[in-house]
């Protein structure tokens, strides 16, 4: 897959291409579906497949607030990857987008210097200065053009649409479970295995203390099955996400202890996808207390895993 990340590298794709745009913040299964019909219209007609989208949230340039993202850049890059996208153009969100009119941005930004045969976006999707671009729009503009425009419908899952949103409250909430069906994949980060208080190896069980991307929205504090991935293999794993409150600490650690495993892993980056909550986080009595379930909690992972492999 191709990168990049300019307007003037974007303007120098030759030949036909169907596109999609948007934030996909996530890329959840309303998103995968876009590119779906992006990749497969592609490869029918011989054109080369496009998605437009940013670095940053669009939100957090116009409004200045961080928005929590579902998922990592470089995991969405990935996920594009393996999606089948020929092109992802991948710009920053600026000044210069934020203030095109909604026609300036089809006709001079796509339109003109690009050779769009097929185009498909979200029944959602906004574009140009203070969003006043819609789909109705891009209908009108593209209607007496060569252009073949898909228009993909919201999906639901148990009456209600899948969304960015929606999956955002559902992480707060820790609903794992459906969670992961609206990802249409498990949630996960990457982040880097740093040094922590050590408490994990003092206690019996070595974890991998991870570095979490600070905009990352993280689903809540508590105990679950894990996979880790280092590489190209899997581990199976039990995440601590919380304050370990039992020792008092202060900051949010991420904390994995991979079953039947002995590397150092300081400095590397590990993968970390969510398979099942076990438990909330708990403070116990005594040091013992905790060890003691500590030992519950593998001992129930290596049965999960023992059922699953």
């Amino acid at each position: 897959m191709l990168i990049i990340d300019s307007i003037e590298g974007f303007h120098e794709i030759e030949g036909p291409i169907g596109l999609s745009m948007g934030t996909f913040d996530g890329l959840h299964i309303g998103h995968q579906q876009l590119i779906e019909n992006l990749t497969t219209h592609c490869e029918e007609e011989g054109y080369r497949s496009v998605v437009y989208t940013y670095s940053n949230h669009p939100r957090e340039y116009t409004l200045g607030t961080k928005v929590p993202r579902i998922i990592t850049l470089e995991d969405k890059i990935s996920l594009f990857d393996e999606l089948g996208v020929d092109i992802l153009v991948l710009l920053k969100f600026d000044e210069l987008q934020r203030d095109m009119s909604p026609n300036q941005f089809l006709k001079e930004l796509l339109f003109d210097p690009l050779d769009i045969r097929y185009v498909t976006v979200g029944f959602d999707f906004h574009f140009g200065k203070r969003a006043g671009g819609n789909v109705e729009l891009l209908r009108s503009y593209t209607k007496d053009k060569d252009v073949v425009l898909d228009i993909v419908s919201p999906i639901a899952r148990y009456e209600e649409k899948v969304s960015s949103t929606r999956i955002r409250n559902l992480l707060f909430e820790g609903n794992l479970t459906t969670v992961n069906e609206l990802l249409g994949r498990r949630y996960s980060f990457t982040g880097e295995v740093v040094h922590g208080k050590h408490v994990g190896k003092l206690l019996g069980f070595p974890t991998a203390n991870l570095q979490v991307d600070e905009t990352m929205n993280l689903i809540k504090s508590g105990v679950y099955i894990s996979m880790v991935k280092l590489g190209k293999t899997y581990y199976p794993s039990v995440t601590n996400i919380g304050f370990n409150p039992t020792f008092n600490q202060k900051e949010l650690n991420v904390e994995t202890f991979i079953l039947d495993f002995d590397e150092n892993l300081y400095g590397r980056k590990i993968k970390v996808e969510f398979v099942k909550r076990l438990r909330d986080e708990l403070k116990f009595d005594s040091k013992d207390a905790l060890i003691e379930q500590m030992h519950r909690d593998i001992e129930i992972a290596n049965t999960y895993f023992q059922f699953t492999s």
